[in-house]
């Protein structure tokens, strides 16, 4: 890569001087009002630079810590994945706080500004250079001799502030909308709880509102089983050797990410595939086993382009026979089913039974109000997914911004 104008050439090591935080366990995270970073936390939450802090310690933990220096660079050098391994974050704040075990301290003592080295630390080229230094299997480490060796292109002292100026640009409008977010997904749990709350029995003032020109009386809400009005199936049992590249996908309880359908971590069989276990449009899709407790009922609705996959043995679909399919979908996520599922799990079990589905209690709208009520919250859904694809957009802008920035190909006056 040609050298531009004014820039130079240099690595880790010629920047400044690296130490190493220590103490802070986990337990100590909250064990007073001194902010503090672990390690885990650098690749986990922050990004480029420190805008808050997630774990605060106690003046007896801060003495076995190390105290950080406004404009220290704080390297994560242990983790689960190489890219876990070396990623950077600039500490930038006036405040008081303290670095924890596995963080490598980069004191920068040559005239360089800390955020565009956030930025810089964490950008293609250097990512490139510190996964080759990654070692390790179950635990990958990068000690401090090979991130001194990473070398880049470092422009003079202002433009480097105006770089990291533009990219903070783009960092506040990618949290501007974080937080529009975080609004919409507190109004949907808001209408959840409005619209799916269970009438009280033999209350004679039971709730009654118009939403979309339909009024909703709970009033005259049915009590009823949940496998009265939709089925249940038991997913497909499958063994190594039908296991294959290609073949037929089979849904699994990774393939569900945050209610939606993601498709990273498949798996497909080459088998015959019963009937039953092939989902269709708009199916329910619900983890029923898992190694993990809080993942036992996480759902997703089957979309166009999933029909005709399969589920696995630790799924069930649910498919509505009494009831309108959308309603269902979001009457399962309600907090009256949500406990029921806590409950049937029992203190041990991490899973629910078809006959447990079965055996729940619901309470039913009519089906206009059914279909009101999935009406509101598919639209409140669709504004959700909508800022969610913008997000991801607006990463991907300084993403692609930050490397034309980061390399000298655009250069900013």
């Amino acid at each position: 890569m040609n050298l531009p104008n004014g820039w130079k050439y240099t690595k880790l090591s010629e920047i400044g001087s690296f130490s190493k935080g220590s103490g802070i366990k986990r337990e100590d995270a909250n064990s007073g009002n001194i902010p503090a970073v672990r390690y885990g936390e650098i690749y986990t939450v922050h990004n480029e630079y420190i805008k808050d802090f997630y774990s605060f310690i106690s003046e007896d933990v801060a003495k076995n810590s190390v105290l950080l220096k406004k404009g220290d660079l704080l390297f994560s050098c242990s983790g689960e994945t190489k890219e876990d391994i070396g990623k950077c974050v600039a500490f930038v704040s006036d405040c008081t706080a303290y670095a924890g075990g596995d963080i490598i301290i980069l004191r920068p003592q040559v005239s360089c500004d800390s955020k565009f080295l956030g930025f810089l630390c964490n950008s293609y080229f250097v990512n490139r250079q510190r996964y080759k230094y990654a070692q390790g299997d179950s635990i990958v480490h990068i000690s401090v001799e090979s991130l001194g060796k990473v070398k880049f292109m470092l422009p003079p002292l202002a433009e480097q502030r105006k770089i990291a100026e533009v990219l903070c640009t783009q960092d506040r409008l990618i949290s501007l909308k974080e937080k529009l977010l975080e609004q919409k997904r507190r109004q949907k749990k808001w209408l959840m709880q409005t619209l799916l709350e269970v009438p009280h029995e033999g209350n004679e003032h039971a709730e009654k509102f118009s939403i979309g020109g339909v009024v909703i009386d709970k009033s005259g809400w049915k009590k009823e089983k949940l496998g009265n009005v939709c089925d249940n199936f038991t997913g497909l049992t499958y063994s190594p050797k039908d296991v294959q590249e290609n073949g037929k996908l089979v849904l699994r309880s990774s393939n569900i990410v945050d209610g939606l359908l993601e498709f990273k971590n498949n798996v497909f069989v080459n088998m015959k595939v019963p009937k039953r276990v092939i989902v269709r449009e708009n199916d329910i899709l619900v983890c029923v086993r898992n190694g993990s407790k809080s993942l036992i009922g996480k759902s997703a609705l089957i979309t166009k382009d999933a029909a005709g996959m399969a589920f696995g043995a630790f799924m069930t679909i649910l498919r509505a026979k009494n009831i309108y399919q959308i309603f269902l979908f979001y009457l399962w996520q309600s907090k009256f089913l949500q406990d029921q599922i806590k409950i049937s799990m029992g203190a041990t079990i991490n899973q629910i039974t078809n006959a447990d589905i079965q055996n729940f209690t619901v309470f039913l709208p009519t089906l206009p109000e059914q279909k009101i009520i999935a009406q509101v919250l598919s639209a409140a859904d669709k504004e959700i997914d909508l800022l969610k694809q913008e997000i991801e957009l607006q990463k991907q802008k300084k993403k692609a911004l930050a490397q034309l920035l980061l390399s000298g190909t655009v250069r900013v006056k």
